[in-house]
């Protein structure tokens, strides 16, 4: 794969990410009058935490990072990025009380909720 398709592979990526995130925090501002209560209790993000690590032997420095995004009660969502020379991905997790909802994480990603819950 070569250099330049590399590069706008990631841009896409990244991008991607800026635009699932945009989504993520409209969301919490458009909320209907009847979920006012929702909105009140849960809408309001206060614990945000950036971890940067390396997941893999062979990428140089830390490219890849984990977003929290929680509210008072450690619940909201937890944004993954994997960076590899020949590919991104990028997760989406919810987070409940601080765990994952129904879903597995990994040991960065409970590292940065304790992070972003003790921070």
């Amino acid at each position: 794969m070569s250099q330049n398709t590399l590069l706008t592979l990631t841009i896409i990526n990244f991008l991607g990410f800026i635009y699932l995130l945009y989504l993520i925090l409209t969301k919490f501002r458009h909320l209907s009058p009847e979920n006012k209560q929702i909105s009140e209790t849960a809408g309001r993000i206060e614990k945000i935490k950036l971890v940067r690590f390396n997941p893999f032997d062979d990428v140089g420095g830390d490219q890849s990072f984990i977003l929290v995004l929680l509210n008072k009660e450690n619940s909201g969502i937890l944004l993954t990025s994997l960076h590899h020379r020949s590919f991104t991905r990028i997760y989406a997790k919810p987070i409940k009380n601080g765990q994952g909802d129904n879903i597995t994480l990994s040991k960065e990603e409970k590292s940065a909720i304790l992070k972003a819950i003790n921070s």
